[in-house]
């Protein structure tokens, strides 16, 4: 009953009362405490570790702390609160990391690429270290999960792959996999390098290749749900229209030349059509329809617009998402109302489109290689495909036909060694194979993973398989845009929210594409984007 009650009290808290200018005096004195900490003035020279306990209390450690790694504890002077936000204990206090949903904290942490208190924490206070472009727009900053790259020296527009884009928290940990175009392997070895290029800390619990061996003429494509279909022959698009016109050259070959519109400026929530054509269809059976394709900035821009609604309650609102199942489906109602990209097929002996199956997968950076199989294609000759999207949402770079031979199981494979700055790193290796070890990667740091092959000197289609979760850091510009108002109204009414957002998204979409790839973080060290203090973490 007590967890009933706790979370009926956040969630009024922090996303319903705040329609009212009167603070309640149960929380007065965590809200103070709260506000204090992240002054613009205290926030990179007054280090604090705020930690949100499992049961509901908050303890905000000040000045210095220690951490016993033997014990599993973390320890210092500070203040405890209740779930009700009434002060508890002002004192000498030690804290169970086990017992921690999530910590928020300023501070560097000693040993930041391991260890639980890292996995863990929401960074804030990061700001002095940041390039114009995220100063002058900080919901443009560059995002971006692991990025991985089959040669590692490739910028971020040539990454290979992207990993689980929407797991934002621990308990949103989950696996994705991502197809990388055929190669033809020399020797047994192949690598693949992980890079955190983002203010954020990556969590990664797996990394995996899976490989298909391919004879002349065969590809592997990957559905939606991740099964996977031997395929064979390759149909053209023979002519695509939108509302612009004739976009047959944009979507006709792999060039990167992608097709995408801008955003409709009275609502974010608006819907348009692709027509598509094939009239070289040589073999109807057994149709399957490509698709290669990523998202814009959109989500992006509505993903950094909540952190900066949260302000200084930021690691208040996670933590509830954390712990709390059903706010954590609420969350998420705007990117489920912006939906993904349809696919329909034209029945000619009804004369209707017919609904196939739909493309899903968050992520700006790297471009999803998918494909779904057509059911009951009706047609005598050419096949006619309409793509139903929303607009500004989606760049389409390429789609295809081809015809399926079987589903099949791709091999999977285990990183035989890690490479770390260029060295073995073999407490890296132990933590990527082991089931209930993370590699946590902080900004900057690159990781070589490599591959033993089953078969030496042949081509194989490739897929990444990443697992993990990662923790955005909390930007100080975010911190002024606080408006639990609109977080409020985001969560429980997306369609009037994408409404009324719209005019605002406009200001900045044409823009944040530049800004957006110029706020990456370059290979630097961890120390150089978070203040040193005097004190033993």
């Amino acid at each position: 009953m007590k967890k009933i009650i706790f979370y009926i009290l956040a969630i009024t808290v922090v996303l319903v009362a705040i329609q009212s200018c009167k603070t309640y005096y149960f929380r007065s004195n965590y809200r103070d405490a709260n506000s204090f900490i992240h002054e613009t003035k205290n926030l990179h020279t007054k280090p604090f570790l705020k930690a949100h306990l499992k049961n509901g209390d908050v303890i905000i450690l000040e000045d210095s702390w220690e951490v016993d790694t033997t014990l599993n504890i973390v320890s210092g002077k500070g203040t405890q609160y209740d779930f009700n936000r009434k002060q508890m204990l002002q004192d000498s206090i030690s804290i169970y990391i086990d017992s921690v949903a999530l910590f928020e904290t300023n501070a560097k942490i000693l040993n930041p690429e391991s260890g639980r208190i890292t996995a863990l924490s929401i960074m804030t206070g990061l700001d002095v270290a940041m390039g114009i472009f995220c100063l002058t727009n900080p919901k443009a900053c560059f995002g971006s999960c692991p990025t991985f790259y089959i040669n590692e020296n490739d910028n971020f527009h040539y990454a290979d792959a992207e990993g689980f884009s929407n797991a934002i928290l621990p308990s949103m940990e989950y696996y994705d996999i991502d197809a990388i175009n055929p190669k033809i392997i020399a020797g047994n070895d192949f690598s693949i390098t992980m890079k955190n290029e983002a203010l954020e800390t990556h969590c990664v619990r797996d990394v995996k290749i899976l490989a298909y061996p391919l004879e002349t003429g065969e590809r592997v494509y990957q559905s939606p749900g991740n099964d996977f279909y031997l395929c064979k022959n390759n149909y053209s698009l023979t002519s695509s229209d939108a509302d612009e016109g004739d976009i047959t050259a944009l979507l006709k070959n792999q060039d990167q030349q992608e097709r995408f519109s801008l955003a409709d400026g009275n609502n974010l929530n608006s819907r348009e059509d692709i027509y598509l054509t094939f009239d070289n269809v040589k073999n109807i059976d057994n149709i399957g329809f490509i698709l290669n394709f990523r998202q814009t900035l959109m989500t992006t821009y509505l993903f950094y617009s909540a952190m900066g609604y949260m302000g200084d309650e930021v690691s208040d609102v996670f933590v509830m998402l954390e712990t709390d199942e059903d706010m954590r489906d609420k969350f998420d109602a705007t990117t489920k109302l912006l939906g993904g990209i349809d696919v329909y097929t034209w029945n000619e002996h009804n004369s209707s489109w017919e609904y196939q199956d739909s493309f899903y997968e968050t992520g700006p950076i790297a471009i999803n290689k998918q494909f779904i199989p057509l059911q009951n294609l009706q047609t005598d000759s050419e096949v006619k495909i309409k793509l139903v999207l929303n607009r500004g949402l989606w760049r389409i770079d390429y789609v295809a036909l081809t015809n399926m031979e079987s589903k099949v199981d791709p091999i999977e494979l285990s990183p035989s060694s890690v490479l770390n700055n260029g060295k073995p790193d073999s407490r890296a290796l132990n933590e990527i194979t082991s089931p209930d070890k993370y590699l946590i990667s902080m900004p900057g740091s690159a990781y070589k993973f490599n591959f033993i092959m089953p078969e030496a000197n042949r081509e194989y289609e490739l897929f990444l398989y990443s697992k993990g979760y990662y923790l955005e850091w909390m930007r100080d510009n975010w911190l002024k845009e606080k408006d639990l108002l609109k977080l409020k109204q985001m969560v429980f009414n997306p369609e009037s929210y994408l409404r009324g957002e719209a005019k605002e998204f406009k200001l900045y979409e044409s823009t944040m594409e530049q800004q957006f790839w110029n706020s990456k973080i370059e290979a630097q060290t961890l120390s150089n984007y978070i203040p040193s203090h005097d004190n033993n973490y």
